[in-house]
């Protein structure tokens, strides 16, 4: 069984040979994974191939791509500008690695939205350039591996991109007329973007807004049943028309065990990271795990930062027993794993453990 039909396996809720594995990380840790597996890390997919990774992701495209230098305008020291007009500083982290922060979002005065204009992705150089790369990788894997499209921050987190969160949060109550209209451009623009990536031959298409905090739901489950799940709907339904066996993934931080269900109805496949820590592993398995497929798990917040070898083991092993049943289960770390005095070394027993316990033996791994 190839890694391709191990993934299509326990995405139809069967045990296949083992638990899938993928994950995620930042550049600095990519680098210094390129070095022990002798790859260069520039070559994404082919170092995901190396650390054996069976799901293989593109880099999340959109209007994500304001976190990438190399697809933006530089405008001053440090800064750069995207597609959209908005501008992101790059700022280094004391503990290692650098990040960009949104510094000039372009409607953040809503007197500008009457004079906006989204950009067309079927003639944005920047997305074309990312089509081509990806065309050929599918080309090169996707016989071998299952390939994952992103096009993250989709409608939520686009809207707060552009706009600003503090300013969105009172938009939803204040400026309805706004939001709607903001959320449906953006909706249009994805469509096109996720579309193409179908058409290229990705198996799963990953969308993603975060809507949940550490404890409770940014928003209320009410507004994501008004602004975000008829939206949802639209774009799977509509992705589905250009191909009725594309897979879909949504991935959402924190605690959104209130609209599991609400997802399920609009046609979700995977559930992406199940955050640890934030909801009720066994039940999201034993309530949904019929009609739900999970991914991640791995707790970045603490474990593979800062816990120590037995602590990474003992959670993926955790997790295989949980989630694994009867299929519906690609473990991988719940976000980037950050660069932290721990972090390579567990990693590194991540993938160890992974594959020491992920076997199916039945219906169950041996976990």
């Amino acid at each position: 069984m190839n890694s391709k039909e191990r993934v299509l396996t326990v995405l139809d809720h069967k045990p296949a040979d083992r638990v899938p594995v993928t994950n995620r990380y930042t550049p600095e840790i990519a680098a210094e994974l390129g070095k022990i597996v002798g790859v260069d890390p520039a070559d994404k997919f082919a170092l995901e191939v190396a650390l054996g990774h069976d799901m293989l992701c593109t880099k999340e495209m959109g209007i994500v791509n304001i976190y990438d230098k190399t697809l933006c305008t530089q405008v001053a020291e440090d800064e750069y500008m995207d597609d959209f007009g908005m501008v992101t500083k790059i700022i280094p982290n004391p503990e290692g690695g650098k990040y960009a922060e949104i510094v000039k979002r372009p409607l953040a005065n809503l007197d500008d939205w009457s004079s906006f204009e989204f950009p067309d992705p079927d003639q944005q150089p920047t997305i074309q350039k990312q089509f081509s790369e990806y065309k050929a990788s599918i080309a090169k894997y996707g016989q071998t591996h299952a390939i994952v499209g992103g096009v993250t921050t989709t409608v939520f987190e686009g809207a707060q991109m552009l706009r600003g969160i503090s300013e969105l949060m009172m938009d939803l109550y204040l400026n309805e007329d706004f939001v709607n209209e903001l959320m449906d451009e953006l909706v249009k623009y994805h469509f096109k973007v996720g579309k193409k990536l179908i058409e290229l031959g990705v198996d799963i298409l990953y969308i993603g807004d975060d809507v949940g905090g550490q404890k409770n739901m940014l928003i209320s489950p009410e507004l994501f049943r008004k602004y975000l799940k008829p939206r949802y709907d639209y774009l799977f339904r509509e992705w589905r028309r250009v191909r009725s066996d594309i897979i879909f993934a949504f991935h959402t931080d924190g605690h959104v065990e209130p609209i599991v269900p609400d997802l399920i109805d609009v046609g979700l496949d995977i559930l992406n990271p199940i955050q640890p820590t934030t909801m009720d592993d066994r039940r999201l398995k034993r309530e949904f795990g019929d009609k739900l497929s999970f991914w991640g798990g791995i707790n970045v917040q603490s474990t593979i930062p800062f816990g120590s070898a037995a602590d990474v083991v003992a959670e993926v092993r955790d997790k295989l027993d949980v989630y694994g049943e009867n299929g519906g289960f690609i473990i991988s770390a719940s976000h980037n794993v950050q660069p932290n005095p721990r972090s390579l070394d567990n990693t590194m027993t991540f993938y160890w453990a992974c594959r020491r316990y992920g076997e199916y033996q039945g219906n169950k791994t041996i976990a």
